[in-house]
């Protein structure tokens, strides 16, 4: 999909070299985010002190904050990457 996106072969090792730094940076911070809304009911009692579904579920938090990074992520590539391949009819079936 990179060499896709990036049709020039003199761009693309930037592009590929990219791919590790995102990938460590989210190896960063998907654990420090998971920590930060770990345990809201006990973290920030002002806020979700009052919720007995989050003192129940102590971890749902995060897995709600990666769920919704997630279906962004999943809309923003259905509408905005471009499929490059051509699209062939399908074949006909010999009786």
């Amino acid at each position: 999909m990179v060499a896709e996106m990036v049709p020039e072969r003199v761009l693309q090792p930037r592009a590929f070299s990219l791919m590790p730094l995102v990938w460590s940076i989210g190896s960063v911070f998907g654990p420090s985010f998971g920590g930060f809304f770990a345990r809201p009911a006990e973290q920030y009692p002002e806020l979700f002190g009052n919720n007995e579904f989050l003192k129940k579920y102590p971890f749902v938090l995060p897995n709600i904050v990666a769920a919704v990074f997630f279906c962004i992520s999943m809309f923003t590539a259905v509408l905005f990457l471009k499929v490059r391949l051509p699209v062939e009819p399908p074949a006909a079936t010999c009786p």
